[in-house]
């Protein structure tokens, strides 16, 4: 995994869950449409970002939950991955133009609950409804009156592409 103890990596609208939730009360006193993606977003890639665009079109402000290194050594049980740590990552998410801030967090449903966005936003490859975690995911969203969003966006994934450059660049 790639890390660094730079202080270069360091962006002002990633907050703490605290801080977040602060914010995002304010801005929906404000009547702003508040959208939510979450994922692992390792090695930042054209397809996060179409992604993100189009998720951006379907709020005020967005909001990205990146996931954890730990829970993404867990879950992927992949040698390697992620490649670059939770805080990277968070950095790379957080100086996109569609994105207005970044949470590190380990569970999508909690942050559902605690922040209550108006859209839960996900690709189109995510758009299954035997998909156990998504069937949480919406549950969560919906129980505030929000609503889940599927983008249709382009399938790129970050598996495919060290796929690739395994098999055919190295």
């Amino acid at each position: 995994m790639i890390t660094t103890e730079g202080k270069s990596y360091v962006s002002d609208n990633i907050l703490m869950e605290e801080e977040l939730l602060e914010k995002v009360q304010a801005l929906q006193k404000q009547g702003k449409k508040i959208g939510l993606c979450s994922g692992s977003f390792d090695l930042l890639h054209p397809g996060h970002i179409t992604h993100l665009l189009a998720a951006k079109k379907e709020c005020d402000i967005l909001v990205v939950s990146v996931a954890p290194d730990e829970h993404n050594t867990r879950s992927r049980k992949q040698k390697g991955r992620p490649i670059f740590t939770h805080g990277l990552r968070a950095f790379a998410i957080s100086q996109l133009k569609a994105v207005d801030f970044v949470l590190i967090h380990e569970n999508s449903q909690q942050v559902i609950r605690i922040l209550k966005p108006d859209v839960y936003i996900k690709g189109i490859d995510y758009n299954t409804l035997s998909d156990p975690v998504l069937m949480l995911e919406k549950e969560a969203v919906e129980s505030h009156g929000g609503k889940i969003v599927f983008t249709s966006t382009n399938k790129l994934a970050t598996t495919e592409i060290i796929k690739y450059i395994k098999e055919e660049i190295s």
